[in-house]
């Protein structure tokens, strides 16, 4: 399944099992496509009704505040949802800003596949 593109994030969608969906992104996640990541996100759960939501990021070249922001409402969403959202394969820099914001262990990021 693939989404669409929006102001240079893109998102395609997996369904690996029925409990789990992976959402992977493409470009920038920042004030100019958050909104995408959430409504990508408001799509997937009532449709799939996953357990496990993942958030792979390795394709994703910028990640500033307002990214981390919309990551945060995403997983408040799914947990309304009973799901789980993981993070998986964060650039270095994704990386050391979500350690730095204290987000590492909310996310749980999921194992690289």
């Amino acid at each position: 399944m693939t989404g669409g593109e929006v102001d240079g994030l893109s998102a395609r969608l997996e369904a690996p099992d029925s409990g789990t969906v992976v959402i992977r992104l493409d470009g920038e996640l920042d004030l100019a496509t958050r909104d995408h990541l959430s409504e990508a996100v408001w799509a997937v759960l009532p449709i799939f009704r996953p357990e496990v939501l993942i958030v792979d990021l390795a394709g994703v070249s910028v990640l500033d505040s307002a990214g981390i922001g919309a990551l945060v409402g995403c997983w408040k969403l799914a947990q309304d949802h009973n799901c789980t959202l993981r993070l998986r394969n964060p650039r270095p820099l994704a990386y050391a800003q979500l350690r730095l914001t204290g987000l590492l262990d909310v996310f749980a990021l999921a194992e690289t596949v």
